[in-house]
């Protein structure tokens, strides 16, 4: 039976990064994924073309972001909220409800929701994270979005991971190997085009160092993603030997269940994360 997996980032390229492992095998083991950018990313740009004109970067966010989730056959939506303008508001709030309520089977929705949490260094995500969250118990109320059905259950809801400790450190509860599908998610990454090989390297103050050819590209982002995994292994070694993975897992994705969702039991983590071999 096919699962619904929801993705929720605040920008087109953040589900990619944080969970386009986990998300590559969810769609390898025949469920329904969904990327979902709350921002439409018209900010994330250096270019003065696109200073003059950020629907020009929005709109090549949005074909980013298309290309991306199609390299494992994943949906995607935006709720088109301009870059770095994401609050907590009712409306917003309710567009969520309403998106999430429609994923899936009419009162069912999906199965599991991954995000941000809500202790980060970038509002978007913070604010995108209480949005998940503020939306979470209204899935079930009848009487706010009337016009579409209430979920008769709430989803999974889990936090990808990250390495801030001020609101408090990372729970993993469960890590997701992704070695078998490393190369689609670099695959996926360098889709993102304007954010990998511009505006990161910008940031970092390395744009002359991007190299101009796709092999010297992907090696590029292959490094970037072994940074970041490094940092994940050695915040969940601990939970990979639980899960008898240490020795057979280089690569892998980690993720806290919040207690603002369903609470599964392990039987149902099993079938929920393709986590366990």
């Amino acid at each position: 039976m096919a699962r619904y997996v929801l993705c929720i980032g605040a920008h087109p390229d953040d589900n990619e990064a944080h969970v386009g492992g986990t998300a590559a095998k969810c769609r390898a083991r025949g469920d329904v994924v969904k990327f979902v950018a709350v921002t439409n990313g018209n900010k994330g740009h250096f270019a003065e073309e696109y200073k003059r004109s950020p629907a020009l970067l929005a709109a090549r966010r949005m074909r980013e972001a298309q290309t991306a989730a199609a390299v494992i056959g994943a949906e995607f939506e935006t709720l088109n909220v301009p870059d770095g303008e994401v609050y907590v508001t009712p409306k917003l709030t309710t567009a969520l409800v309403r998106l999430i309520r429609t994923f899936g089977p009419p009162g069912q929705g999906p199965d599991l929701v991954l995000f941000h949490r809500p202790m980060d260094y970038h509002r978007d995500h913070r604010y995108t994270a209480q949005l998940v969250l503020d939306a979470a118990f209204l899935l079930t109320v009848p009487l706010l979005c009337s016009e579409v059905p209430p979920l008769k259950q709430m989803p999974v809801l889990a936090y990808w991971w990250d390495g801030f400790t001020e609101g408090g450190a990372f729970r993993p509860d469960v890590v997701v190997p992704i070695d078998d599908v490393l190369e689609q998610k670099i695959e996926m990454l360098c889709a993102h085009e304007s954010q990998m090989f511009e505006w990161l390297p910008y940031l970092g103050g390395k744009l002359e160092e991007v190299p101009s050819d796709p092999a010297g590209r992907r090696t590029l982002v292959t490094r970037a993603v072994q940074a970041r995994n490094a940092r994940v292994r050695e915040d969940v070694e601990e939970q990979l030997c639980r899960q008898g993975l240490a020795a057979a897992c280089q690569y892998a994705e980690a993720f806290q269940i919040s207690e603002y969702g369903r609470q599964p039991e392990e039987e149902e983590l099993r079938t929920l994360f393709p986590a366990f071999l």
